[in-house]
């Protein structure tokens, strides 16, 4: 059994706090935010509280917060179990005032308002102790995922690569479903694309998958598409885009 405290209040740890509730082999203690009301829907279920000194005791501390606010979370914190931080970007050695410390990463998009599975979910785990390596890993594979052992360094770059693919890529979705809003296009039409882009791309590598216009180079296509977009911005997007593809494939046919 292993009994957790979890702090925070963001997409994360409510999905933390939904997951925990289904496994009978963790037992979540207590649920701690600075804002008490954003957890009160919780309190029949959970103890919460929004006072720092009355954590419980517990084997593991998820800390679920902003980045930037780690390090003064931590510096309040004094306990005597596992405390973890949950942040891609952030080294383990911001928990070093805490001899038992470690990081517990889930490499995932969350948002409360949507189910996030757990099964096969990559968790990219460090400790500053073996043996608390071993309790990392053990809630990983409690929640259905797939641990990791990965230091901070290699952390902060494959959280690098996830905001191109995902940020970025969001991002993308956002300019396309603003073109379709102003040109009275639904944007639930191009669901089927989105999901065969993203699918294709992990089961035969992005760089086998690219098609469209700058792939086969045509000029004609790519010059209307051009002529077409009214945002200055959108337009020096559409050629940067344009110009990475083709260098990109030329690059592959040498």
């Amino acid at each position: 059994m292993i009994k957790i405290v979890l702090i925070g209040a963001g997409h994360l740890a409510f999905h933390f706090q939904e997951q925990f509730s289904r496994c009978k082999e963790v037992v979540l203690e207590q649920w701690y935010s600075r804002s008490i009301e954003k957890i009160k829907f919780a309190e029949k279920t959970v103890d919460i509280t929004d006072q720092i000194p009355k954590l419980k005791a517990a084997d593991l501390y998820l800390i679920c917060i902003s980045d930037s606010a780690i390090p003064e979370i931590s510096n309040k914190i004094n306990v005597t179990g596992v405390v973890v931080h949950c942040a891609g970007s952030v080294p383990m050695e911001v928990l070093s005032n805490h001899p038992r410390h470690g990081v517990f990463y889930p490499l995932q998009t969350f948002t409360k308002t949507r189910e996030v599975r757990f099964d096969r979910l990559p968790f990219c785990l460090e400790s500053a102790i073996e043996t608390d390596f071993e309790l990392l890993e053990k809630l990983a594979l409690l929640l259905g995922g797939t641990p990791h052992k990965v230091d901070s360094e290699k952390r902060v770059l494959i959280h690098l690569i996830a905001v191109v693919i995902n940020n970025f890529g969001n991002h993308m979705l956002q300019l396309g479903s603003e073109l379709s809003e102003h040109n009275n296009i639904p944007f639930d039409i191009f669901g089927p694309l989105i999901k065969e882009t993203y699918e294709k791309a992990v089961a035969m590598g992005p760089q086998h998958t690219q098609t469209g216009p700058a792939k086969r180079n045509d000029q004609q296509t790519l010059d209307k598409h051009l002529s077409m977009l009214e945002s200055h911005d959108l337009k020096k997007l559409y050629l940067d885009l344009t110009t990475s593809i083709q260098k990109r494939n030329e690059q592959k046919q040498l």
